[in-house]
């Protein structure tokens, strides 16, 4: 039988957020915080189970419902079948859920069980061995998660990557000691896409990048990617404001302000640009131990003045200042990430930093005023198969 688990981590925007919206390059990287998929196939079953820990619910899949759903769709489109699937899964998502009765499910839960469905439907439509395949035998998938939904960590993505393997390797596209295989992650990347797709509508396919593939990008939309050589993973501190919002919002606000200020919104971008510039030579050199105290500075500075270009379009919000405050207070210098007006703010942290008594004071105040915190890695590995014990 059939058993795995899969890793996939978040991300964070180092540099460029609201400035990437303009064609202005962004820089990304995976964090040492991601999803857990743990996948088991059960002989005598004929469900296909979800236990997602955090939207607390699970999802079932009744096989013989699925596979008439998967009949009924290479009947109607024998030949490109997959570029309908979309919309013939949220039908029938919908014309299931209506049929169970009881309140209809929260926003992330139905979107979390059309991607569940559209990423199951998809890898054995495409399956490369046998393209009329079934599901023959139930399984269990249990996805626990140490990033908030919503809160600009790529959580959809992570989501979305984990899953996309996980049935990629259900349908015979690979197996779990091949998914390091270079057209393997490409197509883990693609149906993460797809997946970000049901959440966000047009994503721009940075997240599922980075998280699919690990490391530090630069992204500049319609250009595409490229990774950045990296020594070694930077060490930060991930600080949750825990102020929600919303990104199409505080998006709305800065094109009204662009409006507003043509000329002087551009300036910022370009300074943007500029910054991402003179930051990738720094990411891409610092850990071979030659001058990092001095590369270290420079991107202590360049978060402060990104920082403050990022205030200069608004987008920073009283809990956020707060955080800076006490960081800089402790001698650290650190950023909003994403969207900003809420969410998280990335400290950078030096070198043997648990060794520092001043860096347990910072965690010690920032958890004192209600901030959440994790110490992680910016820049580290990219999605993992691995054995599952029983």
């Amino acid at each position: 039988m059939i058993k795995f688990q899969v890793h996939s981590p978040g991300k964070v925007i180092l540099h460029g957020e609201h400035a990437v919206v303009y064609h202005r390059p962004a820089l990304a990287a995976v964090v040492g915080l991601g999803t857990t998929l743990r996948f088991r196939q059960l002989e005598t079953s004929q469900v296909a189970s979800f236990q997602l820990d955090a939207l607390n619910c699970t999802l079932e899949i009744q096989l013989p419902e699925f596979n008439d759903f998967l009949a009924d769709f290479r009947s109607k489109y024998p030949s490109d079948s997959t570029a309908k699937l979309l919309e013939a899964v949220r039908a029938e998502v919908s014309k299931q859920l209506e049929r169970s009765g009881g309140s209809a499910p929260k926003q992330h839960t139905q979107r979390a069980f059309v991607s569940i469905y559209y990423l199951l439907a998809g890898a054995l439509l495409s399956s490369p061995g046998s393209p009329k395949m079934t599901l023959q035998t139930g399984f269990q998938v249990k996805v626990d998660s140490q990033l908030n939904v919503g809160a600009g960590l790529g959580s959809s993505a992570s989501f979305g990557a984990a899953l996309a393997t996980s049935f990629l390797i259900l349908a015979g596209h690979f197996d779990r000691d091949s998914y390091l295989k270079e057209e393997n992650q490409a197509l883990i990347s693609n149906w993460a896409f797809e997946s970000e797709r049901v959440n966000h509508g047009t994503p721009s396919g940075l997240d599922n990048t980075v998280c699919t593939y690990g490391g530090m990008l630069r992204y500049v939309k319609g250009q595409g990617f490229q990774s950045l050589h990296i020594q070694k993973p930077l060490n930060i501190l991930l600080v949750d404001s825990r102020v929600s919002r919303s990104t199409a919002d505080i998006v709305a606000k800065v094109r009204h302000l662009g409006e507003a200020f043509p000329q002087l919104i551009e300036a910022i971008w370009q300074a943007c640009e500029e910054l991402v510039t003179a930051a990738v030579p720094l990411y891409e050199s610092f850990g071979n131990a030659q001058d990092d105290s001095a590369k270290f500075e420079k991107l202590e500075r360049l978060f402060q003045i990104n920082n403050d270009l990022l205030k200069a379009i608004g987008v920073s919000h009283p809990k956020l200042e707060q955080i800076f405050t006490i960081a800089f207070k402790r001698g650290f210098f650190s950023k909003l990430t994403g969207a900003g007006a809420g969410g998280y703010v990335i400290v950078l942290l030096p070198e043997n930093y648990e060794c520092n008594e001043v860096y347990w004071k910072l965690k010690e105040e920032l958890e004192s005023a209600g901030f959440g915190v994790h110490v992680t890695t910016a820049g580290g590995e990219g999605l993992r198969v691995s054995s599952l014990d029983d």
